[in-house]
């Protein structure tokens, strides 16, 4: 099960850190890695979402 306090506290740690919400950091970060690297954060964020049941809305 996912401890929501530690994502809570995680998330903000980001955003104080970079500046940036979650989501703008997590794609510009995405920007910066190389095929091999994408590929393995793609199908890691895959595995994830299905573990967890999360769907995902495409924004477009």
């Amino acid at each position: 099960m996912v401890d929501m306090e530690k994502v809570k506290a995680l998330t903000s740690i980001l955003e104080e850190r970079s500046g940036l919400e979650v989501r703008e950091a997590l794609v510009r970060y995405y920007d910066f890695l190389t095929d091999d690297e994408a590929w393995d954060y793609d199908t890691e964020l895959g595995f994830l979402l299905n573990k967890f049941n999360i769907e995902v809305d495409i924004p477009f």
